[in-house]
């Protein structure tokens, strides 16, 4: 599956990169704002501020995908001592909404390789200690290794929806999708065997995704039920 790139370039002048070595994935972390119209508050803020801090892409609204700057320019969002070398910033709009986050995270994931690919750099996730291994890379990996900032995202709120950043790293470096699932957040009368009627799977299918041990599930929890 591709997906359509608006362009919305801002009115900015952006210098050229040291080297093209990374694609950083970012994630608001704005949890006063995750409504319907969360990407476009983000670009709106982000249009007004870009003085500040700007980066190429957002990614949010139902699978939406924004442009608002020039990849293989300088971007303003992730500190001065990876902006340098950062061929594209992808930011992530946060929803309280399931099925929006199933399809943000799909074009999310999708344009962070893309991205890669059209770099020519590794389709790789946080790997090595600092840029002479380039590829994919968290905000949170330039804090921990490349300093200048201390921004900890897209870590947390990946986490909130059950995607951990070994989930994340394997979405990311594995070309075919088998190892994408259809989340679903666990409500008052859900069983497993009524989630795999209504998903068309089997109940030892998502035992095996969830790594669930016994049958038992609770209210609140983010299971995963349809492979994509």
């Amino acid at each position: 599956m591709t997906y359509p790139i608006e362009k919305q370039l801002l009115a900015i002048n952006q210098q050229p990169l040291r080297k093209s070595l990374c694609i950083i994935a970012h994630e608001s972390g704005n949890p006063n704002n995750v409504g319907a119209n969360s990407l476009a508050n983000e670009i709106a803020y982000m249009r007004r501020h870009a003085h500040q801090a700007f980066v190429s892409h957002w990614v949010g609204g139902g699978g939406k995908i924004i442009q608002l700057a020039k990849v293989g320019l300088v971007q303003w969002g992730a500190g001065p001592y990876a902006n340098p070398y950062a061929y594209a910033q992808v930011e992530l709009a946060r929803t309280t909404n399931l099925a929006t986050f199933n399809k943000d995270y799909a074009a999310y994931v999708w344009l962070l390789r893309q991205l890669a690919i059209e770099a020519g750099l590794p389709v790789t996730l946080n790997t090595g200690y600092n840029l002479a291994e380039p590829g994919i890379k968290t905000h949170s990996w330039i804090s921990k290794h490349i300093g200048g900032t201390t921004h900890v995202d897209p870590d947390g709120y990946l986490a909130s929806w059950g995607i951990s950043m070994a989930q994340f790293k394997q979405d990311i470096e594995t070309p075919t999708l088998t190892n994408r699932y259809l989340l679903h957040l666990v409500v008052k009368g859900d069983t497993l065997w009524s989630l795999a009627r209504k998903n068309q799977v089997s109940v030892a299918d998502l035992k095996r995704w969830n790594s669930l041990s016994s049958d038992f599930i609770l209210i609140g929890q983010i299971l995963k039920v349809k492979a994509l």
